[in-house]
């Protein structure tokens, strides 16, 4: 078998279809010609023994490539529609593109894990504890825990209590809460006047927009409403979101922020955004964070909110300069 150096295209294209296996090689040769397809089968029957070390880096030099910045390697929506009709048959192919631009609907439990931890708990407050501890077993933990720490002392213990000790409900219960949870939220305005669910839509139209289309929308919007600029603006992103980004954008972010503004952020997120950012620091590093997390001991929500909105504003810049991708499709503004 020649050395890495030698393999032509073609070696490394037939040694990646080896390593794939012929289940998942086919859906990738099934549309190239005779002529390629023959020179590729030529090229597997002849490889002979492959070596571990040899397979890895035709492996790994495919990675590296697809991990490159180049525009073209870069998956889009197009790649989404050619996979569909190419996969599928043309019905089924064109309900599930259709159903991939539909706006996206966000159940009860993530339209109030977007909510301000103050407006939950003024709302559950007079709620019997056992509903309470089920209403924040269902939304984002970050938040819950934002909202146990608002509701009246004598409260806080029965809600936490009975929340670890809550393991199957009724459905017909779950359905009844969802149903009222959403008559009130309907009915629910902020300080602009719109219903969350209208602010919900807002949200929801603006991430659809390209970013140069959504930006000057923004802009506007800034200008001629501040508070509800603001409102939709701290819809747009939240600190939750970041679960999502590349290992790639977290450490881009770590070397803009301070760790004092991070501690403070990660106090009110869930352990999934704070493991994000451990992770992509070295063991010390996290260790430390976490050591001072502890150390720090609870604090105020006005602190951590004003924290985490000192690093999205960083994160939206660094976004803006083209530094990170907030969204893998350009859609989140």
């Amino acid at each position: 078998m020649k050395s890495k150096r030698q393999l032509t295209g073609e070696d490394k294209a037939a040694i990646l279809l080896f390593a794939l296996g012929p289940e998942a090689s086919a859906p990738l040769v099934r549309d190239l010609d005779d002529q390629t397809l023959t020179r590729l089968g030529r090229r597997m029957a002849e490889l002979g023994k492959v070596s571990t070390d040899l397979l890895n880096s035709v492996v790994d030099e495919y990675l590296e490539l697809h991990r490159s910045e180049d525009p073209l390697l870069r998956s889009t929506k197009k790649d989404v529609v050619s996979l569909f009709r190419y996969a599928v048959e043309q019905d089924r192919a064109e309900r599930l593109l259709d159903a991939l631009d539909a706006p996206k609907t966000l159940s009860i439990w993530e339209k109030l894990s977007r909510l301000k931890p103050e407006m939950i708990a003024n709302s559950i407050q007079s709620e019997h504890p056992q509903t309470v501890a089920l209403i924040l077993g269902n939304i984002d933990s970050g938040v819950a825990s934002r909202v146990i720490a608002l509701l009246p002392e004598d409260m806080q213990l029965s809600v936490v209590m009975r929340m670890s000790k809550i393991e199957s409900v009724p459905r017909e219960l779950v359905q009844d809460i969802e149903e009222t949870l959403e008559k009130e939220l309907a009915g629910m305005q902020g300080e602009s006047g719109i219903s969350f669910d209208g602010m919900v839509s807002v949200v929801d139209i603006l991430k659809g927009l390209e970013k140069e289309v959504a930006r000057p929308i923004l802009d506007q919007l800034r200008d001629k409403d501040e508070e509800l600029f603001t409102q939709v603006d701290r819809l747009l992103l939240v600190f939750e979101d970041l679960k999502e980004l590349s290992d790639r954008d977290i450490q881009t972010i770590l070397k803009h922020i301070s760790s004092d503004d991070l501690v403070k952020s990660l106090k009110g997120a869930s352990d999934v955004v704070a493991e994000r950012f451990f992770s992509n620091m070295s063991q010390r590093a996290a260790e430390i964070m976490r050591e001072d997390m502890e150390v720090m001991g609870p604090m105020k929500l006005a602190d951590v909110e004003e924290a985490q909105q000192t690093v999205l504003k960083t994160i939206r810049k660094l976004d803006d300069d083209g530094a990170i991708t907030l969204s893998s499709s350009d859609d989140m503004v």
